[in-house]
């Protein structure tokens, strides 16, 4: 059923026409907010469909098992990072030791799942069919046989290819996993929603495909990918990639209600588990946020409400933190989300000033930042650069042209608001203006209800009239011109 009124000729109806108006309008508000939900409903469903466990197919969830070893009872870790002493492929920006403490700090995120031991190993390749050298091989051997705490391995690169995995668990007797198998794992863990948990799903995808060529490939073409386990990934893939479509329409239609409601909105980004939550908290005040003290605990895109100091509404957008050393397949869905952020109308990218890799962390986020604006074919979007936990980093160890800032304790927070501020009048075309109308007119109600009202004071020389300092946009000020002259 479908019910169309034509305003303009009910409103020259006259006091009649008001009356039909009045009397269906409560009808066509019902009528819009149930086609509203209905159309919510089945986008949710598509999705919510996509990812369930009884819709995934047996012969999909049996590869997925194989591939990623899911453990619901957790492990107890061995953790061995290794690196490239020397040569082009060798790390310049950072340290072994500082790559195991990430590796370490995964492995802590899992639920359940706890570090029993860890190691730096100095490679010359990554390439090697049984990755590490005959010396260390027996060394990691007789580290796992030894302890019986140890009921895995993470070898913290990339991929690992399948002949890799395979030796390596036929020696140690242990499941073997990667830095991609482990994020996996943690997005599966911190995925509530029907769209993360969907973002998740298409994640696993590029992992398995990778390491069913690899198998042909190191069997020298003896083991061919099965034409039945290509059916099933190519089923699932188009399933999820359909879902997605539908969740880039959803999320459009959000952005666009956003723009309507014409409320700027600023973008948290930064390295995962710098403080962006925390730092959302202290923007906002909302108590109602639980920042929590491990990676990717946001995997959504959540949107929360503040005031500037102009008190100008605006939107913040908290989003999933980046992580070095992880393919692009892996964070390629979560693509539609990270537009919500990169069309906002200013960004806000926070770092860890008092974490020992800072510096790495912080060109990985500023490369990822520039790749996916590229991509999206942003230009010149205003970036403030924020150094959070200043009051635990090292002395003088904050560049002077970074707001130093400490969100958990609020230090700094009101000079960051002033500059999101500058930033998001400029960024929007918005001014101060101050305007004198009438006190209680319709032209003074117009524009407190259009505008930002910052403040109203009477005239000093008619005491009827008031001034208002407003912050509004030349549209808005050519449409009260507009509402004066009518």
């Amino acid at each position: 059923m479908s019910v169309i009124f034509n305003i303009s000729r009910l409103r020259h109806l006259g006091k009649s026409g008001n009356s039909v108006f009045s009397q269906f309008l409560p009808q066509c508000k019902l009528l819009f907010f149930k086609t509203l939900c209905t159309e919510k409903s089945q986008r949710e469903s598509t999705i919510i469909s996509a990812v369930e466990p009884g819709n995934v197919d047996i012969e999909y969830s049996e590869l997925s098992h194989q591939y990623f070893n899911p453990s619901h009872s957790g492990h107890g870790v061995l953790v061995l990072q290794p690196y490239i002493k020397w040569g082009a492929n060798k790390k310049r920006n950072t340290t072994p030791q500082l790559q195991l403490s990430e590796a370490e700090a995964l492995i802590q995120t899992l639920p359940n799942w706890r570090v029993i031991e860890s190691m730096c190993i100095s490679l010359m390749s990554l390439k090697k069919k049984k990755l590490l050298g005959k010396g260390n091989l027996e060394l990691l051997k007789n580290k796992v046989k030894s302890n019986y705490n140890i009921t895995a391995v993470f070898v913290s690169v990339n991929l690992l290819r399948p002949v890799q995995i395979t030796e390596l668990k036929e020696l140690l007797d242990v499941p073997i996993y990667d830095r991609y198998s482990i994020v996996i794992q943690i997005f599966r863990a911190h995925a509530r929603t029907s769209e993360a948990k969907l973002q998740v799903a298409l994640a696993e995808l590029p992992y398995i495909w990778k390491k069913l060529n690899w198998t042909t490939e190191d069997s020298g073409g003896k083991i061919n990918l099965a034409e039945s386990r290509k059916m099933v990934l190519h089923a699932r893939e188009s399933k999820l990639r359909n879902a997605l479509i539908k969740l880039k329409e959803h999320r459009k239609l959000i952005r666009s209600n956003r723009t309507m409601m014409n409320i700027p909105t600023v973008a948290i980004v930064g390295y995962t588990n710098v403080g962006k939550t925390c730092l959302i908290k202290a923007l906002t005040g909302d108590e109602s946020l639980t920042p929590e003290n491990k990676l990717f605990a946001t995997l959504d895109i959540t949107v929360h409400g503040g005031i500037l100091p102009c008190k100008l509404k605006c939107l913040y957008i908290d989003t999933i933190g980046f992580i070095q050393d992880i393919p692009d397949g892996l964070m390629e869905p979560f693509i539609a989300t990270f537009e919500d952020a990169m069309i906002a109308d200013v960004i806000v990218h926070v770092y860890d000033a008092s974490h020992p890799d800072k510096e790495a962390q912080l060109l990985h986020v500023r490369n990822t930042l520039t790749n996916i604006m590229t991509e999206l074919e942003i230009n010149n979007k205003p970036i403030i650069e924020v150094a959070n936990k200043c009051d635990v980093a090292p002395e003088n160890s904050v560049p002077e042209d970074v707001l130093a800032i400490s969100a958990i304790n609020s230090t700094g927070i009101d000079l960051l608001r002033r500059e999101i501020e500058r930033k998001i009048l400029e960024a929007t075309n918005r001014r101060a203006v101050k305007i004198r109308v009438r006190s209680g007119s319709t032209a003074a109600s117009w524009l407190y209800k259009e505008t930002t009202v910052k403040f109203a004071e009477a005239d000093p020389n008619n005491p009827q009239y008031s001034l208002l300092s407003i912050i509004a946009t030349d549209l808005q000020l050519l449409r009260f011109r507009q509402f004066l002259s009518e």
